[in-house]
């Protein structure tokens, strides 16, 4: 940015000095705003990346002008490429331009909005993954999408200059339709708006790929961003433990992430070409009332076109924010009803049996019923200011067609201008009107914008809040132990609410050890377990274990992946990671060989399994895991004994030197262990763990 802003200066010196010789290729306003432009770009290295790509392209835009119109003056273009130059005053536009971007940088909700983006520009993985096209000629990922970005403003300006072109095309048409000049009818066809026509198209075509394209690398960066922060270090898990306000992530993955992206860049390439058609098309408009009167008076208000336009323009949009301003709030809601409507038909299936078994089908269809009534309410609340929003904007923008006309209808019939410049007021007065209306007619888009911005905003917030649960003092530590046990000293486990529910003062597990873990319900058991797992978060203490060991934990429940029953067998470790010898073998030990045949096959093992039949299942994916310790949260309370007492037989023949830690209240665990612990109630409310005689 430091090179382009000694370049904008030098260009702008230059302006300046020839215009002190006379020698002027340009108006002095140019070079004086062209100097204003350096400083912005100076200053703008500490302002949004995202931002920045904008304040580059406008830069460079200046350079590309201010040499171009003086290469006209000095003879040195040829004549055909006059019509496709831009004026000058656009080069002041690009500085104006630039100002009002390094302006608006800082602002709190364009800095919420950049806040979200700039991540993905700051990216350092290598530019060619997952799409090889166009990335392998940048060294990352983030270079790439500035690249992109500059094409796509490059491509807007474009269309802004080919739409100033078509502006003065309508004109020409026009007035040789007034004067009945075939000739210059049909030059202006075939040799104007045909070329104009071709070039058009082809540029469509190209910002329709790339955009596409460079949409698709931005969402597929930051979904994968966002899933794996909130999946990483239990994030997820602290989330729900401390009851942080993000409901449906599911939802914000994968829908307000995509939403986030395409509006971001609609509305902000939209903007940019709205600002380029102001100002383009106000000199132009500015032109043609500049001796106008106003209406029923000798009064000359210069440029009166551009005044009405702009009152027009003010009136509506700010009628349209008062009508259309609950919209943001009633988008929120509407994204959170849809998202638990989703949720609750996705747990219907995953617990489809329990409520076949328990009858509860009425239940639930009156709770399905409730929640799809909240998406219709909110819904027909969303239609009715919909309504009045788009009746109102589109009324508005309709009895602006006839404002041009009836101003210059006076002139024309006076033959003080002509059809084409007519025609060419009205269509310049229809873009001024257009652009300065731009947040009126974008203002439905806007509001679920916004609504769209404050879910992501808020979800980042909650994964913040969550990452930092357990990271300050006192806190539960976790470190490597030179022996062969894993240790606890002084440890205290808290609830979120503070209260201490277990504390240990001082307590080791051997290697190979199998010890039995018993309390009455709410002492703790499970939440001991977490935290020697290491995922719970509250409390402080020690807990050490051995350098390069490994813990498993098996709930009472198991987790089953969507997929191949290898999959469900392997998981945490990817399929392919076991051989099938090794997984049949742990099938066999479990006594689930009768779906040895079936590894390959794609189902919903969580559905198609019984309770039984997922505990084997967990048990035979940690013999395939073999962790050192294993942690059993009545991971067989769904097995019969006889199948309790296969599973157990398995794991100790199989896996020797594991420690197995179990929860349990069959006394016939006790069979399956050397050592127990037992809970025992404390005066301030808490458990400890008591060693306690295992019977002969």
């Amino acid at each position: 940015m430091r090179i382009l802003a000694l370049i904008i200066a030098a260009v702008s010196a230059g302006l300046l000095a020839m215009l002190a010789t006379s020698a002027a290729a340009l108006p002095i306003y140019v070079g004086v705003s062209g100097l204003a432009m350096a400083g912005v770009v100076w200053f703008a290295r500490d302002i949004s990346t995202f931002l920045r790509v904008f304040i580059f392209m406008y830069g460079l835009g200046f350079i590309l002008i201010c040499v171009g119109n003086a290469l006209r003056a000095v003879d040195a273009l040829t004549p055909g490429l006059f019509p496709f130059l831009p004026p000058a005053f656009m080069a002041t536009a690009c500085a104006a331009f630039a100002a009002i971007v390094f302006g608006v940088s800082r602002l709190p909700i364009v800095r919420t909005i950049t806040g979200l983006a700039d991540p993905y520009f700051h990216s350092t993985r290598p530019a060619t993954e997952p799409y090889g096209f166009f990335g392998k000629f940048f060294k990352s990922e983030g270079a790439a999408a500035q690249a992109m970005v500059g094409i796509i403003i490059a491509e807007n300006f474009a269309q802004v200059a080919m739409s100033i072109r078509l502006n003065v095309w309508y004109r020409d048409l026009f007035d040789a339709l007034q004067k009945k000049d075939a000739a210059a009818f049909w030059e202006q066809i075939w040799f104007v708006f045909v070329p104009l026509l071709v070039v058009w198209i082809i540029v469509q075509l190209i910002d329709v790929t790339l955009d596409t394209i460079f949409q698709l690398r931005w969402r597929e960066w930051m979904t994968s961003n966002y899933f794996t922060r909130w999946l990483s270090d239990g994030t997820h898990y602290k989330m729900g433990l401390a009851g942080f306000a993000a409901d449906n992530p599911d939802q914000r993955i994968a829908s307000d992430v995509d939403s986030f992206i395409g509006r971001t860049m609609s509305l902000s390439i939209r903007l940019l070409s709205q600002l380029a058609t102001l100002v383009s098309f106000t000199v132009i408009l500015w032109g043609l009332s500049k001796d106008f009167t106003f209406p029923l008076t000798a009064v000359v208000v210069p440029g009166l076109l551009v005044w009405i336009a702009a009152a027009y323009a003010l009136i509506g949009t700010v009628l349209a924010h008062f009508i259309g301003r609950p919209l943001i709030r009633l988008d929120f809601l509407q994204e959170r009803y849809e998202a638990n409507f989703r949720f609750a038909l996705a747990r219907l299936r995953e617990y489809g049996e329990q409520i076949a078994l328990l009858n509860g089908a009425l239940a639930e269809i009156d709770h399905l019923r409730r929640r799809f009534r909240e998406v219709i309410r909110n819904f027909l609340d969303i239609l009715v200011r919909r309504l009045k929003l788009t009746g109102f904007t589109f009324a508005w923008s309709q009895m602006s067609v006839a404002f041009p006309y009836i101003f210059m209808g006076a002139y024309y019939f006076a033959d003080k201008m002509t059809l084409g410049e007519m025609q060419q007021g009205s269509s310049a007065f229809g873009r001024v009107e257009g652009a300065l209306a731009f947040f009126m007619s974008a203002y439905a888009t806007l509001a679920s914008y916004k609504a769209t911005i404050d879910r992501l905003t808020t979800f980042r917030e909650a994964m913040g809040n969550a990452e930092t649960i357990g990271t300050a003092p006192p806190r539960i530590e976790h470190g490597p132990k030179t022996s062969v046990t894993l240790g606890v000293q002084g440890l205290t486990l808290r609830l979120p609410d503070g209260r201490a529910i277990i504390r240990v003062g001082d307590l080791e597990l051997a290697e190979g050890e199998a010890v039995l873990l018993t309390g009455p319900s709410g002492s703790g058991k499970s939440t001991f377990f977490r935290a020697l797992a290491g995922i719970w978060p509250y409390g402080d203490g020690d807990i050490r274990t051995p350098k390069d060991r490994s813990v498993m934990l098996l709930p009472q429940r198991p987790y089953i992946p969507l997929g191949s029953l290898r999959a469900a067998l392997s998981y945490p470790s990817v399929p392919g990671a076991f051989s099938d010898d090794v997984i049949l073998q742990a099938l066999a030990a479990v006594k689930l060989d009768a779906f040895a045949d079936r590894l390959d096959d794609d189902d919903n093992w969580s559905m198609r399994l019984s309770g039984g039949e997922q505990q084997r299942l967990a048990m035979a994916r940690a013999l395939l895991a073999k962790p050192d310790w294993l942690f059993l949260d009545e991971a067989t309370a769904s097995l019969d004994e006889p199948s309790e007492a296969v599973v157990y037989r398995a794991l100790a023949d199989l896996m020797p030197r594991t420690t197995i830690v179990s929860i349990g209240h069959r006394s016939t665990l006790m069979a399956f262990h050397k050592r127990k612990l037992e809970l025992q109630p404390q005066q301030d409310g808490s458990f400890t763990p008591v060693d306690a005689r295992v019977p002969a």
